[in-house]
């Protein structure tokens, strides 16, 4: 890239920011909810403004790459949602699943999700966006309901966490807004796999970086959201590839659980992130999770 497109680069990006910023002081506007994410989302951060968005705490919507704005919104102590955005929430080649219209409308004309319960189906494929008639033909399958592993049987809280696991990762390596490691203790970490369903050695990795830089056990619990089992770029994989690819994730973030903070309960298969249907996640929020009902309550 030569300096006049850097420059050029640079001059866009602040444009962004500014109707982003814009959109947030807007009186009118009461949630900002993004198309889609975008890895270069990380490259304009140090464009915001913290002071004008703590002053207009507009409530925020997406997944994937916004994982990096809600980080940055989190650490100015600023709720927002993961889940919401265009692609690929509210863009389903029809209407929205009567679960996921439930919960999206707690999130965004009420203060509290209340109490959340897994869904009875779902699905883990994608809509072509990019067809001339933007159907819903989806492959349903049956919810294998929640996993709460390694509880004692009573019920967990903490205040809500994260979002995108190579989001995490990145914000990891480059030290910039990932909060110190004190403010970890006593939350719920938020992780969920993207669409590009990176390998099971690969999250086993990113949990060994949090564990090894001492963040798994500050944790009170951690909700992991149904993975995406086959990656939207890649080859088919068969019904039986695809279970396996699940059931090999969960078994190294178990590995993992029990090498770096064996004390740590986990929520598997949580309705939240790339599958559908899907609980938009109040990050900030206390929430509690019940072992024993097999729900969580945000309060």
């Amino acid at each position: 890239m030569g300096e006049d497109e850097a420059e050029n680069w640079t001059q866009k990006s602040k444009k962004k920011v500014e109707e982003s910023m814009k959109a947030f002081e807007d009186p009118e506007i009461k949630a900002v909810i993004p198309v889609t994410g975008g890895d270069e989302e990380l490259r304009i951060l140090k464009y915001l403004e913290p002071e004008r968005l703590k002053s207009n705490p507009t409530r925020f919507y997406g997944i994937n790459d916004n994982t990096n704005l809600h980080i940055y919104l989190w650490n100015l102590e600023i709720q927002s949602f993961y889940g919401g955005q265009f692609v690929a929430d509210l863009m389903c080649g029809g209407e929205l699943g009567e679960y996921t219209y439930d919960h999206l409308e707690k999130a965004l004309f009420q203060d509290s999700l209340g109490t959340v319960e897994p869904s009875e189906q779902f699905t883990d494929e994608f809509v072509d966006i990019g067809a001339e008639e933007i159907t819903d033909g989806r492959k349903r399958y049956e919810s294998s309901t929640w996993e709460f592993w390694n509880f004692n049987g009573e019920n967990v809280e903490g205040r809500l966490f994260g979002g995108c696991f190579e989001i995490i990762n990145w914000q990891m390596e480059t030290q910039k807004y990932m909060p110190d490691q004190d403010e970890f203790e006593e939350k719920v970490l938020v992780l969920e796999t993207s669409e590009e369903a990176p390998s099971e050695t690969t999250v086993k990795r990113w949990l060994m970086c949090l564990g090894e830089n001492e963040i798994l056990d500050k944790f009170s619990a951690i909700l992991v959201g149904r993975p995406i089992r086959e990656p939207l770029h890649g080859e088919e994989r068969t019904e039986k590839e695809k279970q396996e690819y699940h059931e090999d994730q969960k078994k190294r973030i178990k590995e993992e659980i029990k090498r770096y903070s064996p004390e740590t309960p986990v929520v598997f298969d949580v309705d939240f992130g790339h599958t559908d249907p899907k609980i938009p996640l109040q990050l900030g929020a206390k929430a509690e999770l019940n072992p024993v009902d097999r729900k969580i309550e945000f309060e």
